[in-house]
C-alpha cells in the first residue's frame, strides 16, 4: 500500500473499484488490459493508440507542466493543438502528474500495481532514477508488460533516434529515389511507424503468454531495427543474391526489373507495378518490346532502356488516357495521388477510412481509422486525444483519491488538473 499522509491514502490494488476508463470498449479484444502510456512523439504514442483502439484502457501519463512533448509537434496546429499529437493519442486518458516529485512517484508505482502493461522511451537511466526501471517494476508487479522504445538499441541507445536518421542509417533511403538523383526519405514516418506497430504487436504476444505464465515481459524496440526489418527482402537479396543492386532510373525499387517505377504523364503521374512485357508491348502497340525484355532477368539488365521508352510513349498522354489503355491491357497500374486527390479517388474509400470526432475546446476533427478489422466492423474512435491533465481527477479517484486530495496535489504543482489545452 503507497501512502501519501498530507493528500490521503491511495487505495491499495482491491481498494478501489477499476472502471476500466475505456467507455465504448466492451467486446473488443483488449477491453480491461490498463496500459501506462510514459511515451513521447510518436513510436511509443502510436504503439498505445493502437491497444486503445483495440479496447485498453491507456492512461497517458504526461509531465505536469505542458504535457507530453508531442503536443508541440509538427508545425500544423488545429484549434491551438499538434495536429500530430491529436493523431497519435485518440482513445486515451491523460494524466499530468509530477514524476520527480515523492508523491508523485507513489502515485506512478500506485499505478503500476494495477497496470498489465507500461511502454517508456525514456532516454537511458532517466527511467530508472525514477524508480520505475524495468527490475524496479518487475518485483512491484511480476506480470506487468513492460516496453522500451530507443532510436539504436543495444549499446547505442543513448544517441539521440529520429525517423529520418533512421532511415539514413539503416541503408532505407538509398532505396528511395532514382539513379543520379540524391538519397529520398519516404513521405510517412515509416521508421516510427513500424516500430509502433512491432511494439504493438510484441504487447499483445506477451499478454497472451502471460495467460499461461502469470509473468510479464520486458519488450525492447529500436527504429534502426524497424527500418531493418522493413528491408526484410531487400537486405536478403543484396546481401545473398547473385547481382549486385543498382537504383532505377524511374523512382522505385532497385531491386525490381522494369517498367516497375513512376512515369510522368501530361497532367501527372502513375505508378506501374510488376508486369510482363508482353502485356505492356500490347497496351503501348510495341510488338517487339517482349521480344527484346522477355523475362524478368532481361527486364532487371536492360531496366534503364525498358523505363526510358515507356516513358517517352506515356509522357504526351493524359493520366486517365494512360490508365485506360494500361488497364485494358492487364497491366497492373495507379494513379499517383495526392492528399486531396485521395480523398475522392473511389477505390481509395476514404470515407470509409476516417472518422469525425468532437474535441473540446476545437470541434470537429477528422481522424485516420485504424485499418483492423473485428467481426466485420472497424475499430471505434471511443473518444478524441486527451486535453492536458483531462482525466487526472478521475484516475486519482480510482486509486482512492477524492476530490479534495486531487485539489490539494494540483496546489503543490504535484498533478494538473481540468483538461485545459
Amino acid at each position: 500500500m503507497s501512502m501519501i499522509s498530507q493528500y490521503g491514502t491511495l487505495a491499495g490494488a482491491d481498494g478501489a473499484p477499476d472502471t476500466n476508463g475505456a467507455p465504448g470498449s466492451d467486446g473488443l479484444p483488449l477491453h480491461g488490459v490498463r496500459v501506462l502510456d510514459l511515451s513521447h512523439m510518436m513510436q511509443g504514442p502510436w504503439a498505445t493508440e493502437m491497444l486503445a483502439d483495440l479496447g485498453a484502457d491507456v492512461i497517458k501519463v504526461e509531465h505536469v507542466r505542458g504535457g507530453e512533448r508531442g503536443r508541440e509537434s509538427g508545425t500544423t496546429r488545429i484549434g491551438g493543438h499538434s495536429a500530430f499529437y491529436l493523431a497519435m493519442n485518440r482513445n486515451k486518458r491523460s494524466l499530468a502528474l509530477d514524476l520527480k516529485s515523492e508523491a508523485g512517484i507513489a502515485i506512478a508505482r500506485d499505478l503500476v500495481a494495477r497496470a498489465d502493461v507500461l511502454v517508456q522511451n525514456f532516454r537511458p537511466g532517466v527511467i530508472g532514477r525514477l524508480g520505475l526501471g524495468w527490475d524496479e517494476v518487475h518485483a512491484l508487479n511480476p506480470g506487468l508488460v513492460y516496453c522500451s522504445g530507443s532510436g539504436y538499441g543495444g549499446d547505442e541507445a543513448d544517441r539521440p533516434g529520429q525517423d529520418l536518421l533512421a532511415q539514413a542509417r539503416s541503408g532505407a533511403m538509398w532505396l528511395t529515389g532514382q539513379h543520379g538523383g540524391p538519397p529520398s526519405p519516404a513521405g510517412p514516418f515509416i521508421a516510427d511507424a513500424h516500430a509502433a506497430s512491432m511494439l504493438a504487436l510484441g504487447v499483445c504476444a506477451a499478454l497472451f503468454e502471460r495467460t499461461r505464465t502469470g509473468v510479464g515481459r520486458h519488450l525492447e524496440i529500436d527504429l534502426v531495427g524497424s527500418m531493418l526489418h522493413q528491408m526484410t527482402q531487400e537486405l536478403v537479396s543484396h546481401h545473398n543474391g547473385d547481382r549486385s543492386s543498382r537504383r532505377s532510373p524511374s523512382p522505385s525499387n532497385p531491386f525490381m526489373e522494369g517498367p516497375y517505377g513512376v512515369y510522368a504523364t501530361s497532367d501527372g503521374w502513375i505508378a506501374i507495378s510488376m508486369c510482363p512485357t508482353a502485356d505492356l508491348a500490347r497496351a503501348l502497340g510495341l510488338p517487339d518490346l517482349h521480344e527484346r525484355f522477355p523475362d524478368k532477368a532481361a527486364a532487371l539488365e536492360g531496366r534503364d532502356d525498358l523505363v526510358a521508352e515507356v516513358g517517352a510513349l506515356l509522357a504526351p498522354r493524359t493520366t486517365a488516357e494512360a490508365l485506360a489503355v494500361l488497364e485494358a491491357n492487364g497491366v497492373w497500374c495507379a494513379p499517383v495521388n495526392d492528399l486531396d486527390t485521395m480523398a475522392t479517388d473511389p477505390v481509395v474509400g476514404w470515407a470509409g477510412r476516417h472518422a469525425r470526432v468532437t474535441h473540446p475546446g476545437i470541434g470537429p476533427v477528422d481522424l485516420v481509422l485504424n485499418p483492423l478489422s473485428v467481426d466485420g466492423h472497424r475499430l471505434p474512435v471511443r473518444r478524441p486525444a486527451p486535453r492536458h491533465g483531462e482525466h487526472s481527477a478521475e484516475v486519482l479517484a480510482e486509486l482512492g483519491l477524492d476530490a479534495g486530495d486531487a485539489e490539494r496535489l494540483a496546489r503543490d504543482g504535484i498533478v494538473h488538473l481540468g483538461g485545459a489545452a
